[in-house]
């Protein structure tokens, strides 16, 4: 088996420009799967904080929704994050959160408010699954090539 064609893709990607008060999500149904690996990206257009709200939370009904402590920044026992250089700004930055499934809830929701108005996405791979993708539909993406 070759583990990098195990996994299942989810993606969040806003078509327009996320406002610093505005927050893009993406919420990930870990069934099946133990480990996620998921990215934040922005459009680095100004040498400002990366975000001013990431966090990922957890559920078990994909409605009541609780912090995972060490996934939240700034927050208690989460993590803290520098603001982007001057020297990336013509770049994407990207902050990449791994969660172990077998210890959380089913269901994971990534919150993302940037610092400042920017393109952003999100993006999940969930990977160990207990049964691999056979078609691009469970894979979660469009297509899917191997050569």
């Amino acid at each position: 088996m070759i583990h990098a064609q195990n996994e299942k893709v989810v993606a969040s990607l806003p078509t327009a420009a996320t406002g610093a008060t505005a927050t893009a999500t993406l919420t990930v149904d870990t069934m099946g799967y133990a480990h996620a690996s998921l990215a934040v990206l922005r459009a680095s257009n100004s040498s400002t904080p990366f975000a001013s709200v990431l966090k990922v939370e957890e559920s078990d009904d994909n409605s009541s929704y609780g912090n995972v402590t060490a996934l939240v920044l700034n927050g208690t026992g989460g993590f803290t994050l520098g603001a982007i250089s001057a020297a990336g700004t013509s770049d994407v930055s990207i902050v990449k959160l791994d969660v172990d499934c077998r210890a959380k809830k089913r269901y994971l929701k990534v919150s993302y408010t940037p610092a400042a108005s920017a393109v952003v996405g999100i993006v999940a791979s969930l990977s160990r699954g207990e049964v691999s993708p056979t078609t691009a539909s469970a894979a979660g993406v469009l297509k899917q090539v191997v050569g």
